[in-house]
């Protein structure tokens, strides 16, 4: 008796040795959703910021500082404002799309939400954010030409060179910024699909 109570305290230890813990408690997996998704509204925040600042300098410089007069460079001043306030909207759309996804009282509803979200903001940076900036593009060359009756040539050549050095500086910036928005969105899902699991 004594022998098989000896065994089986041996096997009891042996399999509790096999017996892992989870590696993290729902409660850390939580704060880790947390902190991605806080990440990610600092991000939008400061893209909504940014693009009211431009916003803003571009309306004022448009309305006191070179009022354009000809139809053509109006129809490019809308264009350049309308985009700004297009992307705007759309980056107001997402945080109440994000804040959509933080149902933690329902796990499986949470993911499908985050993968909508992904879906969302996918399309956003591949399909509506270059056609913003590609019409924002055309609207700054169709002022150029009544800018060239005001300013001097190499001013000129000035102004439209920076944009496109400008142009590509944000580039770069911003796809930084996009790669590590969809990396924490991406790190999100895989800790609900955790969580579901």
């Amino acid at each position: 008796m004594d022998t098989d109570f000896k065994d089986l305290q041996s096997q009891w230890q042996h399999n509790k040795q096999q017996i892992s813990p989870p590696k993290q408690t729902l409660e850390a997996l939580y704060k880790k959703i947390k902190a991605k998704e806080k990440a990610n509204y600092f991000f939008y925040y400061g893209t909504i910021s940014i693009l009211a600042i431009t916003l803003i300098v571009i309306s004022l410089f448009f309305y006191f500082v070179a009022p354009v007069k000809e139809l053509w460079s109006r129809i490019g001043v809308g264009l350049m404002i309308s985009g700004l306030v297009f992307r705007i909207g759309i980056e107001i759309l997402s945080i109440q799309k994000a804040k959509r996804m933080n149902a933690l009282n329902n796990a499986l509803v949470a993911t499908e939400n985050t993968i909508k979200f992904h879906q969302f903001r996918k399309m956003i940076h591949h399909k509506i954010a270059p056609i913003i900036i590609v019409l924002y593009t055309i609207g700054f060359y169709m002022i150029t030409p009544e800018f060239s009756k005001y300013i001097n040539f190499w001013l000129l050549v000035w102004f439209n060179v920076s944009y496109v050095i400008i142009g590509i500086i944000l580039f770069f910036v911003i796809r930084k910024g996009v790669r590590k928005e969809m990396l924490k969105i991406n790190e999100i899902m895989a800790l609900r699909q955790e969580i579901s699991d």
